[in-house]
């Protein structure tokens, strides 16, 4: 099952050149993708409030062309068959006047949020997706992310009420905004970003204290969010 999604967008989905903002973009691929569960009659509120949620563990997305103010915004997704019992591949492209201009790939699993361990992925619940032989990427194994050693920038982030979603933990676009906030001026000013990679380890939760870490290795900028206790969060990487 191919999912379409048109897209209005709004004024402040954009930057002052009028790129469409890269957090913008993600929005538009994950409500394409809750479009997509509803049409399979796998609502996610009404999951989360039965014991179990899917839940984001990675981002791959490459930028072709940031979509301009004015285009017409159409996101397509599916649901690529299903390889291991607990891992589930959603796939997304956006077109922006009729070429494509996004594409990118996330993993899921799902979550039995009584025992916070995976659940098996069953044939009822892939059939109700109706998978599809088709993949942005060859390979779909994703680049693994190596924390780096050393840092040159800690921002300390505080977390609002509203980052926290129905899950009660922060949503998964929310670290991005964490990430450009641990970003160093010159480099968030001049934010063009063509691959965005993100890999989500552990939930982060109402009342924690939490730090962006920041460095620059080989033209990729790395954000890293850290728990008070030094466990990592979630890491990011622009390129």
């Amino acid at each position: 099952m191919i999912i379409d999604f048109e897209y209005q967008p709004l004024l402040e989905d954009y930057k002052k050149n009028g790129d469409m903002l890269l957090g913008s973009i993600l929005k538009i691929l994950e409500n394409s993708g809750n479009k997509h569960s509803d049409a399979a009659g796998d609502a996610i509120l009404e999951g989360s409030s039965n014991g179990k949620a899917w839940v984001l563990t990675d981002w791959l997305i490459d930028v072709i062309t940031y979509p301009k103010y004015g285009d017409k915004i159409v996101a397509r997704t599916w649901s690529e068959p299903v390889n291991h019992p607990l891992i589930c591949t959603r796939d997304f492209e956006m077109y922006c006047n009729g070429e494509l201009s996004v594409k990118g790939t996330t993993k899921w699993i799902l979550l039995d949020l009584n025992t916070n361990r995976p659940c098996k992925i069953t044939q009822e619940i892939i059939d109700k997706y109706q998978p599809e032989d088709k993949h942005t990427y060859e390979d779909s194994k994703l680049p693994k992310l190596v924390a780096p050693e050393n840092f040159t920038r800690e921002t300390p982030i505080a977390i609002r009420r509203l980052d926290i979603d129905f899950n009660d933990h922060v949503h998964n676009l929310t670290y991005l905004d964490y990430a450009l906030e641990g970003l160093p001026e010159e480099v968030f000013e001049n934010r063009d970003f063509k691959k965005l990679r993100i890999s989500y380890k552990m939930a982060v939760k109402s009342g924690e204290e939490i730090v962006c870490k920041y460095a620059e290795n080989e033209g990729r900028h790395i954000c890293c969010i850290y728990g008070k206790g030094g466990d990592l969060k979630t890491q990011i990487e622009f390129d």
